[in-house]
């Protein structure tokens, strides 16, 4: 037995597209759902220059020594986290109204019954869709 899935984009009659890979499919309603509206990159923060600034508080005067090391601290988490941030897999629909992954979306379907949809739209709530599975 295998999995079809069918995507309906809302204002439109008939299905826009079938396929039998969920990964593809959902690449395809990313496309028609999201166009250019593509999930933002994190931008990393220049850790260095950071570091620079700091050090150019501390010898001013405006910042203590000691308050220093726990500023460096922070801007090490700072970066840490935006480093983090950029390795994860970004949103790209929304999945009952709330922002989801592709793998997020494609579990939506694990155990789930044929002809179970999956109400999807793009990340700004404009265009909607849904995503139906069968068992053919």
């Amino acid at each position: 037995m295998a999995n079809l899935f069918v995507l309906n984009v809302a204002g439109m009659v008939a299905p826009l597209a079938a396929d039998k890979n969920a990964n593809r499919l959902i690449g395809l309603a990313v496309q028609r759902l999201a166009g250019d509206a593509a999930p933002a990159a994190v931008e990393v923060p220049d850790g260095d220059a950071l570091r620079a600034a700091l050090f150019t508080r501390v010898a001013a005067g405006e910042v203590a020594a000691a308050d220093a090391a726990a500023e460096l601290k922070a801007i090490d988490a700072q970066i840490a986290a935006a480093v983090a941030a950029s390795k994860a897999e970004p949103a790209v629909l929304l999945l009952a109204g709330e922002p989801a992954t592709g793998a997020e979306i494609k579990r939506a379907f694990r155990g789930a019954e044929s002809g179970t949809s999956v109400e999807i739209a793009s990340l700004d709530g404009e265009r909607t869709g849904a995503i139906t599975m069968f068992r053919v």
